[in-house]
């Protein structure tokens, strides 16, 4: 199956943005209806204007708004007063000359009875634009052009485009005076607005699109990475859906197979090597009991006895039943009850604090060996045990506490290595081979859990061992 590259993907996702942007500005431009003009009369708006000054200038100055509300009926002109000077127009103060004659006849009509009348504009048809420039054809013919108050009998002018006629009363107070106002979300659906949202919109779906696209491979290789590190036994990657990704979905199977296979000879060469040990020691037990009772006879057998627990805590170290056990529903509140029991029974100081049931599915043999492990370790070391048993959202979580000296901070990890005995709490008559913790954490890690050792302020050594529970 012909499948393109990164690279053309890339390529064909710009040019399918851009052709879509594209098609959006022809829709925009063909199919959006096209902005009403208003044109006003001028004889109309100086009359009307006129008008509406004289009535919110006779009112009281507290029913000045409302009376402006009345006159303002949202079709024809908005109307708006207010104590103060109300915000500049930002328009452009060049305007055409009939503008000019606007503000002069409404001096005139208004007289006295107003202190200022300020009327403004911005570019529209036949407006001057702020980026233009005027050019008068033939030069200076502008000069002859009338600029005075418009006379009831002259023809009437056009108004159109934005104007703001602003008056002030003789109290100071502004009124001002405006075309009709689009509804409040008009101006976002002009066609620059949705041209503009349409292409961010457009370009971050095909960016986000193609992004998912191309880094799901890169999630599914992280999955499977994650899985090796937990199961060696894993199947390999499936590269079918890979991509461009494909070479490295091969490399972590060529790196997994290489991996077991180096770890399973050096499992098959320690348990030949074991298998010739035991039998060199049956043989050399079989001899000291021939000896005559004595000190050395009974050093010689206690010799025997420790080298032959070394082997089983390393057999079953580098062995991987346990590993390879199946995962079913467990009691962890029981099966920890029960091994508090049984080290209670010997004589030794275990307490045990939690839930009597909490169910989880974990791998029951192997789980209760690195519980025994790390409950062993703490009443070897630490005199006691204290094990507490509590559920943390999605996981399990059970902490071991003794009243040992604990461990420094900077030996913790050190601990966790096979055959590592730490001096100041581990000597040969305490017995162990510095497998038990390794062994523990090698059992929770296998089921996609964590064991942590800290030292805490109280005192003691606590072990905290956290399992996901999945039911």
């Amino acid at each position: 199956m012909f499948r393109l590259g990164l690279g053309s993907r890339i390529a064909l996702t710009m040019l399918a943005a851009l052709l879509l942007v594209q098609g959006l500005n022809a829709a925009t431009f063909f199919f959006l209806p096209r902005p009403t003009q208003t044109v006003y009369s001028a004889h109309w708006l100086i009359a009307k204007t006129s008008e509406i000054a004289k009535k919110i200038f006779s009112a009281d100055a507290s029913q000045r708004k409302a009376v402006a509300k009345t006159l303002d009926d949202g079709r024809q002109l908005f109307i708006s007063w207010n104590e103060k000077r109300l915000g500049p127009p930002n328009f452009d103060r060049n305007e055409p000359g009939f503008l000019i004659r606007l503000e002069r006849s409404l001096r005139d009509r208004l007289g006295d009875a107003v202190k200022t009348i300020s009327v403004e504009a911005r570019g529209g048809p036949g407006f001057q634009r702020d980026d233009e420039k005027t050019q008068f054809v033939p030069p200076g013919f502008e000069q002859h052009l009338s600029t005075g108050a418009l006379a009831d009998n002259e023809p009437d002018i056009p108004i159109f485009g934005d104007f703001s006629i602003s008056i002030e009363g003789l109290d100071g107070s502004w009124l001002r005076v405006e075309p009709q106002r689009p509804p409040r979300l008009g101006r976002f659906f002009s066609p620059p607005i949705i041209t503009a949202a349409g292409t961010i919109l457009l370009i971050s779906f095909l960016s986000i699109w193609t992004a998912k696209r191309t880094l799901s491979p890169i999630e599914d290789l992280v999955a499977a990475a994650k899985r090796l590190g937990i199961d060696r036994n894993a199947g390999p990657i499936d590269t079918k859906n890979l991509g461009d990704f494909v070479v490295i979905g091969r490399a972590l199977n060529e790196m997994q197979r290489r991996i077991r296979n180096f770890v399973d000879e050096r499992t098959h060469m320690l348990a030949a090597i074991s298998h010739d040990l035991r039998t060199s020691l049956t043989r050399l037990r079989l001899t000291i009991e021939e000896l005559a009772d004595g000190s050395s006879k009974d050093t010689l057998v206690k010799d025997v006895e420790e080298m032959e627990q070394m082997l089983s805590a390393t057999l079953a170290f580098a062995g991987d039943d346990l590993k390879h056990e199946k995962a079913e529903r467990v009691d962890l509140g029981a099966l920890l009850i029960t091994i508090c029991d049984g080290f209670s029974d010997a004589g030794k100081n275990v307490d045990y604090q939690g839930p009597d049931h909490l169910l989880t599915v974990c791998q029951p043999i192997a789980t209760k060996r690195a519980f025994v492990n790390i409950i062993d370790n703490a009443v070897k070391y630490g005199n006691s045990a204290l094990v507490r048993l509590q559920l943390n959202g999605a996981d399990v979580v059970v902490t071991v506490q003794d009243e040992g000296p604990g461990i420094p901070e900077d030996q913790i990890e050190a601990a966790f290595q096979p055959f590592r005995r730490l001096e100041q709490s581990r000597n040969r008559e305490t017995g162990g081979v510095g497998l038990g913790l390794a062994i523990a954490r090698d059992i929770i890690s296998a089921q996609g859990g964590s064991i942590r050792l800290n030292s805490p302020s109280t005192g003691g050594l606590l072990a905290t061992l956290q399992l996901p529970r999945s039911l």
